[in-house]
């Protein structure tokens, strides 16, 4: 494969998606008639919108995207908006309603969303480092010398939790603090930190006694920020191995030969890997590619490969897999 480097620019303006605006449009106009509006003119949209949720803090969020945002746009010949979106819940009432046409994040996210009605469709899974399991775990973090040794001693203690619609920051922590006896939420004090570096912050400045957060948090983003060390905290727990985290298309809202160039780019190509772009031009070097959570791939998946996260929400019986 043989490109001119460049690094095209977005022109779209990142936008931040309040609950209310992904729920309603104006003068009252429901979710349904929004997106009846939105897909009866998709053909012609020269815009992909993209809605990310918040693994971590929204200005490093944002600029973990410029990249992708970057190869999506040239490969698709449209503009490519991103939005930081308020909770998991947005992402998928913005799915719903046709306002985004793709996302990227918790792989309950997209269960959910194409439970609730979203035509949705996974495109990639996030693979950490070459040569990985495209796959990660959710730990419970304490501080050093607590005295929460496991998970059945957090009862009656202060336990952070990332948000309701979190996989790694919720789902499987609901399954393994119910295998050690315990209800997620009664028989804790719970706190929904709203971000994974915010759980483990309000970890370490004592908000909570116990902290969930996903690994790679914890190992690498934290700490390449400077904000934790391995001395700051003990892991108590390890989740089993949850899928990837999916970058996924809205398809009742992108047109056929958009759907097509996604495809071509995740799975035909697999253009969304660090040594294939700079093999086509698209970054200097590896060090120069920086996509969303500093991630090596997302490499191809189908909607199979999420079967384990309705597992588990039969299992729990979690409110958020019911909503």
């Amino acid at each position: 494969m043989s490109l001119t480097p460049f690094r095209r620019r977005i022109m779209g303006t990142v936008a931040a998606l309040s609950a209310a605006t992904l729920g309603l449009t104006a003068c009252g106009q429901s979710a349904a008639e929004a997106e009846t509006e939105n897909n009866a003119g998709n053909g012609g949209s020269e815009v992909i919108t993209i809605t990310g949720v918040p693994a971590e803090e929204a200005s490093a969020l944002v600029s973990k995207f410029e990249l992708l945002m970057d190869v999506l746009a040239e490969e698709t010949g449209k503009e490519v908006e991103f939005s930081n979106s308020t909770d998991y819940a947005a992402v998928i009432e913005a799915l719903v309603a046709g306002q985004a046409d793709m996302s990227i994040g918790s792989p309950f996210s997209y269960v959910r969303a194409a439970e609730a009605g979203a035509e949705v469709e996974p495109l990639g899974g996030r693979i950490e480092e070459e040569g990985e399991e495209a796959g990660y775990v959710s730990y419970a973090l304490t501080r050093p010398g607590s005295d929460i040794e496991e998970l059945a001693d957090a009862e009656g203690r202060t336990v952070c939790y990332v948000d309701q619609g979190s996989t790694s920051g919720y789902l499987y922590p609901s399954a393994g603090m119910m295998d050690a006896g315990l209800d997620p939420e009664e028989d804790v004090d719970a706190i929904f930190a709203g971000s994974h570096d915010a759980s483990v912050l309000a970890l370490l400045d004592e908000t909570c006694d116990m902290a969930f957060a996903y690994d790679s948090m914890v190992e690498v983003l934290m700490p390449d920020r400077g904000e934790v060390s391995e001395e700051d905290y003990e892991i108590i727990w390890e989740s089993p191995l949850i899928p990837a985290s999916p970058i996924y298309m809205n398809t009742g809202t992108l047109d056929e030969e958009t759907q097509d160039a996604l495809r071509r780019v995740f799975h035909d190509d697999r253009l969304i890997n660090v040594d294939n772009l700079v093999e086509a031009g698209y970054c200097e070097d590896a060090e120069d590619c920086t996509l969303p959570e500093d991630s090596y791939e997302y490499a191809p998946v189908d909607d199979s490969t999420y079967d384990g996260i309705r597992e588990v929400c039969d299992i729990t019986q979690a409110a958020a897999c019911n909503e």
